[in-house]
Order: C-alpha cells, then structure tokens, then sequence
C-alpha cells in the first residue's frame, strides 16, 4: 500500500526508542505516524476506486477530511452507520474493527499532539500499534466487501443523510 505501510513500519520503530532517544518525544511521534499510516491507507484505497488521471486522483486524495473520516467511522463504531445501499448491507466484523481503530486512533494522537501534561507509557503505545496493525488486517480482510466500498465512499463525502 505504499505510504501508509512505511508509515506503520516507521510508527513500529518509534514506539521502541533507543536508550538515548526522547522517549516520549518518539512515543508521541509513533501515536500520531499510526493514526496517519490508517488515514492514509484508507484514503489510498478510496482513490484506487476511482478511474480518473493521476493529477484528479491527488486532487481526490486531499478532498478527505479528517473530521469527516472520525464522524463517518464513530457511526460505524456506534452502530448508526447507514451505507449507501438498498437494503442496506451488512456491515461485517472486520470494518467495525477499522472504524473503531480511527476514532480511538484520531483520538490519541490529538492528545500525543497537543497534550504535552500526558505522559505516555510504552505498553500504551505498543497497544495503540498493535491496534493499528490489526485495522490493516482487518481492512486486508474486506476490502473488497460491498460495504467497505460504500464506507470509503462515506469516508469522502460523510454519513447518508435522511
């Protein structure tokens, strides 16, 4: 998947920083690389779903709010989620997985940002990771599944509106 798995690999290696490295100051940066390696991976996805030039593809790719993703992935998470469907389809295991992860995820790294009073300990960080990982196995999972498609439609433009 490009960026968004060198983004993980790197969150990876920042969660376990070297003895004489700022460990809250990687530990910081490995929260806010994972939060951004699933963006990334989702927002590369969606755009894999559209045919159009490559300079409209990287114009699509900036469309994607964040505000937008976390509003999306929460009604997911929540069970209100609504695809685009009809009869709705089935919204499988996995992509609540993916769902919850982004918020959880989002969510942490806007404390790993602007939090500086939090003091991360390592088994928090490991558990954000491996959080992180298993959204991508998840997301390996289903992507192709109707309602993984109709979510990273929702992902751009948001929730289905009554």
């Amino acid at each position: 998947m490009g960026i968004a798995d060198d983004l993980l690999t790197l969150a990876g290696r920042l969660a376990d920083p070297a003895p004489m490295e700022p460990e809250q100051a990687s530990f910081r940066r490995s929260i806010s690389t994972a939060y951004y390696a699933l963006f990334h991976l989702m927002v590369q996805e969606a755009v894999l779903c559209w045919n159009g030039s490559t300079p409209a593809q990287f114009g699509l790719e900036r469309k994607f709010e964040h505000k937008t993703m976390k509003d999306v992935s929460n009604s997911v998470w929540r069970k209100s989620w609504r695809g685009w469907s009809t009869p709705p389809t089935l919204v499988p295991k996995e992509l609540e997985t993916v769902a919850t992860v982004f918020v959880k995820l989002q969510e942490a790294r806007q404390q790993a940002d602007y939090d500086n009073a939090k003091i991360w300990e390592s088994t928090a960080v490991q558990a954000i990771l491996t959080d992180t990982q298993s959204a991508f196995a998840s997301w390996a999972k289903i992507r192709t599944h109707p309602a993984a498609n109709e979510y990273l439609l929702s992902l751009l433009i948001g929730n289905k509106r009554e």
